[in-house]
Order: structure tokens, then C-alpha cells, then sequence
């Protein structure tokens, strides 16, 4: 290898991590070589023993195998790469691939692989600033790969957001972060490590399908991004395998079928930023909760097979998330103005603060209202059955119906606190008027 890798090459990377073959430490064209059939092509028979992982199946292995032996002939340095450092535990797998020279290395973290804790980890990236998986990365790029520099790094799903993570870490290390699929930050992190994203911004490219629904959670931190083609839906749409087989790549072995993001996506941006903001006043106990409730729902979609989960797992995951966030949200809504001082004949209070107060309830009204609106506009556009249709009506308006019952009772408060700004307001006009007619009598 010459030190640069082509979007394409990286792709492939990220698909080979999800496949345990790829723990070998032989060259990746030998790895691939020896699960050839007599005929020399790959066969879901041939291909058994290298297993399949992260919900792929036996075909997929074929189509990876297939289009890496591809871009082995096209470029024989690709097919010399080896492992020169791998973790494969507590949900991680990291593999630090380097040339024959032991140089130009390329670290590729794998994607959740569909299990409920790393899909936890995944929603308790939204509520810390730094998740263990993420620190585990982390630590695999400072003590197991500590004697690289100008490293590429690269993954799919939570494979792109650990890529993105070690990027902002160790900047000073890595030249190159390419993520697929992967999604962004909370504010957690984004508020400790501002000066460190700026740095490490220009060097980290997002690519995902146009109607991916994991790349736009959380904050994209990215300084590129790119939207390319998928004809897939559903839990295929945030497919690796997909990302190869529908598109086209240039001579330099980068996409060329870019696209707009879907509307889709871009409504699941908007709604999901706004569900995040919700989670800002739970407490640990239930930021937690809602991270595993969150994590095995997701996990519990993505392991599902293709037929049930078009014919009911997706409607009743979604919803049951979001049923269980507006819970949250009603149950601390009401904490908070049960112990609200609202009126009081002997304190005094800062009307500064009210009105600062009051703002921030409207503000947060708006934001559940919109909240409401995005996920009717979901509604519309998602592709269920008629079965599964029902659910999701269903649970979309229960959560509508509870996001309206918590606005309500915000309007409420909003209005009480308005009222008490306005009597405050009144007595201090009252107070000046009496110390100035004093001053006059005076």
C-alpha cells in the first residue's frame, strides 16, 4: 500500500470486521483465498466456516468475499494487509491492519453487531460524555497501536462513531477517519471537547445511505459528509453490505452515486434531536433506563428475521421507545412543578429568574409540539403492513396524546409563573411609587 486508502477499501474493511475470519492474522487475500470452492468461486457452503456476524447471512459473506477479491486483483497491495494488532471482547472488536513493512496502518472498529449492551452503549452516548465502549477504543489506539502514527481509521454503525471518537482523542495520531453509518454525540461530549472536535473535524468524512436511520442520532461532528444510494428499507437501510452493492465507485475507489439525504432521515434527525433535549432532565436512574430499554429494542429489531420484523417488530419497537421516553419526560414534568414554589406571601422572588424560567417552559412546549409533528410525519412516510400499521397508529398516539397532556400542563405552569412575574412586577412599581412620593414629602 502507498499509505491511502480508497473509500471503497475502507468499506470493505468495515464489512470484513463484522466476519470472525477476519480475526486471522494472514494476509486478507490469503483469508479470503481459502474459503473458495473447487470452482474457485464462494458459495454459502464454502463460506460456512468463516462465519457469518452483525446480522449478516451466509449470502452477504459471499458478496463481501466476492467484491474484496475484486478489489484484490485490481490492487494486489490491498490483498498483502494483515493484522498487525486486534481486540476482540466486551463488545469491541478492533483490528490495527498493517503492509508487509509493518506501515501505513488502518484501524477498523466493527459495527454493535446487534447485541442489547452495545446498543445501550449506543443510547448512553447521548447521556455521557464518554461511553466504556468509547473508552475502550480509546485505549486500544493508545496502548496497542501506541507505535503508529498518521493511522486511518474506519467503521460501520457504532464501528464509525468509535473511529470518530479515537479521532477527537488522538488527533495528533490519526490523518484520516472515514465512518459509515455512524452515529454522532451528545451534548456531554460535545460540550467537554469542543477545542478537540475543532481540530479533529476536517479530518473525520461521514458517509451514509440516503435513508440510513442510525447516522443522524445525536450530533454529526463530522467535516465532510456524504450521502449515497441504497435501495434497501427497513433494518436493510442501515445495511454495510447494502452500501456496497448499491453503488459505483470511481477510479480512485470513491462514490460517485451521491445523493440528497431522504426526507425520512432528515425528519428522524429533527425528531430524535428534540427527544434528546427530553432526556436533559431525567435523572441517572432513568437516563439509564431509557439507555437499556432503548438498547434492547433496537438490539431486538436488528436480530429479528426479515419477515417478522416487517410484519411486526419495527412498529412495536419504535413505539414502545417512544411511549416510554414521554412517560419520562410526564413523570418529571410533574415532579418539577409539584415542588415549584408557585406563590408564596413571605418570599420574595427574583423576577429575572421567573421570566428566564418561564421562557425556558415555552421554549420546551415548542420543542414537544414539534416532537409531535415529526412523528406524525413519520408516520406518513414509513412503508408497514396493514398489521403492523394498526400498532403504530396506535402507539404514535399515545405519544402524541401525552406530548399534548405535557404541553398542556407546561402552559399551565408557564402561565402560573407569568402571573407571579406580573404580581412581583406590580409590588416593586408599588414599593418605587411609595419611596419616591416619601422622597417628595421629604
Amino acid at each position: 500500500m502507498d499509505g491511502a486508502y480508497t473509500q471503497q477499501e475502507l468499506l470493505l474493511l468495515s464489512n470484513f470486521a463484522y466476519i470472525p475470519a477476519c480475526l486471522s492474522d494472514k494476509p486478507i487475500g490469503e483469508i479470503i483465498d481459502s474459503f473458495r470452492d473447487p470452482g474457485g468461486t464462494f458459495t454459502p457452503e464454502s463460506v460456512y466456516p468463516a462465519a457469518a456476524g452483525g446480522g449478516m447471512g451466509l449470502d452477504d459473506v459471499c458478496t463481501v468475499f466476492s467484491e474484496m477479491d475484486k478489489r484484490i486483483r485490481e490492487n494486489p497491495a490491498f490483498g498483502e494487509i494483515s493484522v498487525s494488532r486486534k481486540l476482540d471482547e466486551n463488545n469491541v472488536r478492533a483490528l490495527c491492519y498493517t503492509d508487509p513493512k509493518d506501515e501505513n496502518p488502518v484501524i477498523v472498529f466493527r459495527g454493535t453487531g446487534g447485541t442489547a449492551d452495545a446498543w445501550t452503549d449506543n443510547f448512553e452516548g447521548a447521556i455521557y460524555s464518554d461511553t466504556d465502549i468509547q473508552q475502550i477504543a480509546g485505549d486500544f489506539v493508545e496502548f496497542e497501536c501506541g507505535g503508529y502514527s498518521d493511522i486511518v481509521v474506519t467503521g460501520h454503525s457504532k464501528g464509525g462513531n468509535m473511529a470518530q471518537y479515537v479521532t477527537v482523542k488522538h488527533s495528533d495520531r490519526i490523518k484520516e477517519c472515514v465512518s459509515y453509518d455512524g452515529q454522532g454525540f451528545g451534548r456531554g461530549f460535545t460540550g467537554l471537547n469542543g477545542d478537540e472536535i475543532a481540530v479533529a473535524a476536517p479530518k473525520i468524512v461521514s458517509i451514509s445511505a440516503y435513508n440510513d436511520f442510525v447516522n443522524i442520532l445525536l450530533t454529526s461532528i463530522a467535516g465532510t459528509t456524504i450521502y449515497v444510494a441504497n435501495e434497501s428499507s427497513a433494518a436493510a437501510a442501515h445495511s454495510s453490505v447494502t452500501l456496497l452493492t448499491c453503488n459505483s465507485f470511481d477510479e480512485n475507489g470513491d462514490f460517485v452515486t451521491t445523493r440528497p439525504q431522504g426526507a425520512v432521515s432528515k425528519a428522524l434527525r429533527q425528531l430524535t434531536g428534540i427527544l434528546c433535549q427530553g432526556l436533559d432532565p431525567l435523572t441517572v436512574k432513568g437516563r439509564d433506563e431509557m439507555a437499556l430499554i432503548a438498547g434492547s429494542a433496537i438490539s431486538l429489531a436488528l436480530t429479528t428475521p426479515q419477515d417478522d420484523l416487517v410484519n411486526g417488530c419495527v412498529a412495536p419497537t419504535m413505539g414502545m421507545i417512544g411511549v416510554k421516553l414521554a412517560e419520562h419526560i410526564a413523570s418529571t414534568c410533574a415532579v418539577i412543578a409539584d415542588e415549584m414554589p408557585l406563590v408564596s406571601n413571605s418570599v420574595y422572588f427574583d423576577a429575572f429568574l421567573i421570566s428566564s424560567a418561564s421562557r425556558t417552559i415555552r421554549q420546551q412546549i415548542g420543542s414537544l409540539r414539534r416532537a409531535k409533528t415529526g412523528v406524525e410525519a413519520v408516520r406518513t412516510d414509513m412503508a408497514l403492513t396493514i398489521s403492523t400499521q394498526i400498532f403504530a397508529d396506535r402507539a404514535l398516539e399515545r405519544i402524541g396524546e401525552e406530548l399534548e397532556r405535557i404541553a398542556v400542563k407546561l402552559d399551565d405552569l408557564s402561565a402560573k409563573i407569568d402571573a407571579v412575574t406580573a404580581c412581583y412586577q406590580r409590588a416593586e412599581d408599588e414599593a418605587s411609587s411609595l419611596i419616591m412620593a416619601e422622597s417628595c414629602h421629604i
